[in-house]
């Protein structure tokens, strides 16, 4: 079956916890692997089961974004998993793109302050990283 929505590389810092057992297990601190419309993959040290309930939690400034995704795989990659999460809806997977382009606009302002040591607001990182980069960001497609 043809993949529905574009994935691409990313290394978003996310906070996943399982909603059903939040007091028994760790919430884990990781870093996404890809993200799409539809939902992202992460590493995790526990192992999930499809169908499981997650938050997902994306701390870049504040407030954080907070949202409810759903396992749809796991699978056993070297001394962790690699987890599949989805999102039930568009509007959701929207926003996470959102808050992906966010984390590469920071990335954007920092590598200029360590490569050229020019001191960018957001807002400026923002309008120059849309005029240079924001072409190949890669689109959605249904």
């Amino acid at each position: 079956m043809p993949r529905r929505f574009i994935r691409h590389p990313a290394e978003i810092p996310i906070h996943i916890c399982n909603v059903a057992h939040k007091n028994e297990i760790e919430n884990q601190d990781v870093k996404t692997r890809d993200v799409s419309a539809g939902g992202l993959s992460c590493e995790s040290a526990c192992l999930m089961n499809p169908g499981e309930a997650v938050e997902v939690e994306i701390t870049i400034e504040p407030p954080p974004f907070k949202t409810i995704g759903h396992v749809v795989w796991c699978k056993h990659e070297g001394s962790h998993y690699l987890i599949g999460i989805g999102f039930a809806d568009l509007a959701t997977a929207y926003a996470v793109r959102m808050v992906e382009q966010v984390c590469y606009i920071e990335q954007y302002r920092q590598e200029i302050w360590r490569k050229e040591g020019r001191e960018l607001t957001t807002e400026q990182a923002a309008l120059e990283w849309i005029s240079e980069h924001a072409h190949d960001f890669p689109q959605n497609v249904n």
